[in-house]
């Protein structure tokens, strides 16, 4: 070790910061932008020490070729829209529809609906989807953004038909145009449409990024990190979510050099934007391990200034009460809170293991996720923001990897096990 590497700090805020801004890019499942991610995450657990390796698996992905919407009657006008990835396509010659706006889809608003297009508020749920389903329209159409959003500022949502909705109800004909396009239709009175999609449906690859560094006492122990590394269209997924990526980069660094008596495996995963599929895959391919896996540690978005630190964990009530005591007993300003947190932590506590997610939201109005903003070049995250998150990741994961005795129950309440089961429509 040279006397410069020796100065360095064990985790630092702006090294990660720098491999955040020199990954700000569009990242979307299954392209090359995020397989070349994958790489440089690989290149980088690697430079560091780490033994690491890139597992491939297959993801659902589509392309909409060609999404068109002209009212025609009483007053003709063409819209921009896109199409839903893995939407259902009309005939080449397109369909001409009787329109209804059947506002949240409730039964009395579906009330002959059927072969017509509707036109609904906003994102298409899964309990809407079943609703709408039922009443089987000819094609749905949704709106995104805010009626004050001007077009050549704002991106209009590229939107998917999810599997677990298709696989559950069926195919549906889906488009998705602008909020203030939306109100000019309703405003205007807009009763028939001509609607045109091409889209098709294919799997693609996507990459899980794994590293292992092995525990010293108690190696058949293992505490999991992980963390997505992919984004939607428009963004460079800075917040969200290489924030979390870079922060368990530096947790990778520290175990390096400060061996943990646990096991400890960093993952990186692809195609959490498109459903968890990473870590869906992940868990699957691992499932004889996840005996081994005491708790996972999820970072999923960091790094705004002006925003607050949360905790969410999944497991049994004694983890979030041990959770909050420590973060107290630190000083460390964390609301926990026991609750189903949208990220890669969800497939692990359906597989029995508990998990912690450390987040850092912008407060409103000073960070933005899913659209252009999510921008680094807009100066609303900074390295020192960043390591708010890092020491607290840091701090809580030091204890835990090293304890003498392992101080969390692997075990998932019933009411959590719902709450995930809910999350994953096996019940409503």
């Amino acid at each position: 070790m040279t006397e410069f590497e020796m100065d360095l700090p064990e985790v630092s805020a702006e090294r990660a910061y720098k491999l955040m801004l020199s990954l700000a890019n569009e990242r979307v499942s299954c392209t090359g932008a995020e397989t070349k991610a994958a790489e440089r995450l690989k290149e980088e657990a690697e430079s560091a020490g780490a033994e690491c390796a890139i597992e491939t698996f297959e993801a659902s992905c589509g392309r909409v070729e060609e999404a068109t919407l002209t009212v025609l009657e009483p007053y003709e006008k063409e819209y921009t829209v896109t199409g839903y990835i893995r939407s259902g396509s009309t005939p080449e010659e397109g369909l001409e529809l009787e329109l209804s706006y059947v506002e949240d889809a409730l039964e009395a608003n579906l009330v002959g609906a059927a072969g017509k297009a509707v036109l609904v508020n906003g994102r298409v749920g899964y309990a809407m989807y079943e609703r709408l389903q039922k009443a089987k329209p000819a094609a749905i159409i949704s709106y995104s953004g805010t009626i004050y959003d001007r077009e050549g500022e704002t991106d209009l949502d590229i939107r998917k038909l999810r599997e677990t909705y298709s696989g559950a109800f069926g195919d549906n004909i889906m488009l998705n145009l602008r909020a203030r396009d939306a109100l000019e239709m309703v405003t205007l009175g807009a009763s028939k449409v001509r609607l045109k999609v091409k889209s098709r449906r294919f799997n693609g690859y996507s990459r899980n990024v794994c590293a292992v560094i092995p525990g010293t006492e108690f190696p058949d122990e293992i505490v999991s990190f992980g963390a997505h590394y992919d984004s939607v269209e428009f963004s460079t997924g800075s917040y969200d979510n290489m924030s979390g990526s870079v922060i368990i980069m530096e947790m990778l660094r520290y175990f390096l050099k400060n061996p943990p008596k646990r096991t400890v495996k960093i993952n990186w995963y692809g195609s959490e934007e498109q459903g968890l599929l990473g870590s869906k895959a992940w868990t699957a391919a691992h499932k004889d391990e996840l005996e081994k896996h005491v708790l996972m540690i999820n970072v999923d978005v960091a790094g705004p200034i002006l925003g607050s630190e949360k905790i969410f964990t999944m497991g049994a009530e004694p983890l979030k009460n041990y959770v909050d005591a420590m973060m107290k007993e630190m000083g460390r300003a964390v609301e926990v809170k026991e609750h189903v947190y949208s990220s890669d932590s969800v497939p692990f506590a359906d597989n029995g293991v508990p998990a912690v997610n450390f987040c850092r939201f912008a407060s409103q109005g000073a960070g933005y996720m899913h659209d252009r903003r999510d921008d680094p070049a807009l100066a609303f995250m900074s390295a020192k923001a960043l390591d708010i998150t890092l020491q607290n990741v840091l701090a809580f994961s030091k204890r835990v990897v090293n304890a003498p005795v392992f101080p969390i129950e692997k075990k998932i309440s019933d009411s959590m096990k719902d709450s995930v089961d809910k999350y994953l429509f096996r019940k409503k």
